[in-house]
């Protein structure tokens, strides 16, 4: 059980850090060429502006996920750190129930949104995919020209948070019992 204890966060932990490098990583190769491409040819990408404000939405999201596995994200600490050291975790835990149930949240309010609203055309991004669609023959690619594939970025990141938050809880659970039994 320990082992599987400390196999899956560090899984989590190293898809949370891909997803997180390659979103920065294309944002900087798009705006790269983008910008090279407007000085040197004196145009650009269509959607070389657009694309990567959306990429830069699944990167918080996936640093989100991992600072939160992490235990590395911003946290008003001035009056929790007053509190004895075994209060402060059962806290931190409580905290983290709390935090699957945010997450979730967050994931359902993300879907009814991208349901209702995910349609809208981003006006950017018509042409590209009119190109695309016709390049490939696939009607499928209509859908990057609409506002859902980056609005389900939320839908992800609700989801990422609260699997981050359930196995940081695990992880302080087992710590908490193990110290209780140490006690006794």
């Amino acid at each position: 059980m320990t082992l599987l204890l400390r196999t899956v966060p560090r899984l989590a932990a190293g898809v949370f850090a891909f997803g997180a490098g390659l979103t920065m990583a294309l944002i900087f190769l798009i705006v790269f060429f983008n910008a090279l491409g407007r000085y040197v040819f004196g145009t650009s990408l269509a959607w070389g502006d657009q694309v990567p404000v959306f990429l830069g939405i699944y990167g918080v999201m996936f640093g989100m996920a991992l600072a939160y596995l992490q235990d590395r994200h911003v946290r008003l600490g001035v009056l929790v750190d007053l509190l004895p050291s075994r209060l402060r975790e059962w806290l931190f835990f409580v905290v983290d129930l709390a935090m699957i149930a945010i997450g979730l949240l967050l994931a359902w309010s993300a879907y009814l949104f991208m349901a209702s609203r995910g349609g809208m055309r981003i006006s950017g991004l018509n042409s590209t995919v009119r190109s695309l669609r016709e390049a490939t023959g696939l009607e499928i690619v209509n859908v990057l020209a609409t506002m859902a594939p980056y609005q389900f970025a939320l839908v992800l990141g609700g989801v990422m948070l609260s699997l981050a938050a359930l196995l940081k809880a695990i992880e302080r659970f087992s710590e908490l019992r193990a110290s209780t039994s140490e006690g006794t």
